[in-house]
């Protein structure tokens, strides 16, 4: 962790910054000895915000890869569906205070790791969207039978050969139509299992401020084997997705 990192953080906190803001503005309008005496407040904020949990986590994480930007409004809506809930997570975490944040924190950070999937998967879903809305499917369907109307009439060898290897990729170009067609609505029902996933890891989160320390071990641990059974879904999903994007040629 940079050393310097978690006390800019600390200096940045939104109330910290008022209180500072604050101290200038009376010390040059007000009296001189408010000056020092906002300054100190603000020093003890910084303090305390550098052993804030939530904080400390931050510093400790890598700075995150850029989100794509999403223009669908269907995947748009989803995220932010999801985005929603893991901040509630984060909040409730933080609010723990204490052993159970230390607990919690860890399960928050899983769900921004799910969050940056669920970002790249609804990126995919967008650009299979774009792609089939670009095909026209009637026409493909138009090409293969005016192909089998040409082969029923050549006698030329050559000629027919080239006419089934035409025939073919079209067959295999609405078969990747289906495909894909089949995908989007694989990648939009994965975006569906995280939001309900992250939906009641917040239940779970909200229920253990309330649980003794042993429970809440336990139950933390069996929430966090299933946020990493579910990112190792989502790993092996994207991979078959990936495969597929680019046998059809929509990437």
């Amino acid at each position: 962790m940079n050393s310097m990192t978690l006390p800019l953080l600390a200096a940045r906190q939104p109330l910290a910054i008022v209180v500072l803001v604050v101290a200038i503005i009376a010390g040059l309008t007000i009296a001189d000895w408010l000056f020092p005496l906002g300054l100190l407040a603000y020093a003890l904020m910084v303090f305390f915000g550098m052993r804030d949990p939530v904080l400390i986590d931050a510093a400790r994480r890598p700075p995150p890869a850029p989100r794509p930007r999403l223009t669908s409004p269907t995947f748009r809506a989803q995220i932010e569906a999801i985005e929603r809930t893991h901040q509630e997570i984060t909040r409730s975490a933080a609010q723990s205070g204490g052993p159970l944040a230390r607990l919690l924190l860890p399960i928050a950070e899983q769900g921004r790791e799910l969050v940056e999937e669920a970002y790249i998967l609804a990126d995919k879903g967008q650009i299979i969207e774009r792609y089939l809305a670009s095909v026209d499917r009637r026409k493909l369907e138009q090409e293969v039978a005016a192909i089998d109307r040409q082969m029923q009439s050549t006698q030329d060898p050559y000629t027919r050969s080239q006419l089934e290897e035409t025939r073919q990729a079209r067959l295999e170009k609405i078969q990747n139509v289906r495909d894909l067609d089949t995908y989007i609505g694989r990648i939009s029902a994965q975006l569906q299992n995280i939001s309900a996933s992250l939906d009641n890891v917040l239940a779970e989160t909200v229920r253990l401020r309330t649980a003794d320390a042993a429970s809440a071990d336990s139950t933390t641990s069996q929430v966090a084997r299933r946020l990493a059974d579910l990112k190792s879904d989502m790993d092996a999903f994207q991979a078959v997705l990936d495969t597929a994007l680019a046998r059809s040629g929509a990437m």
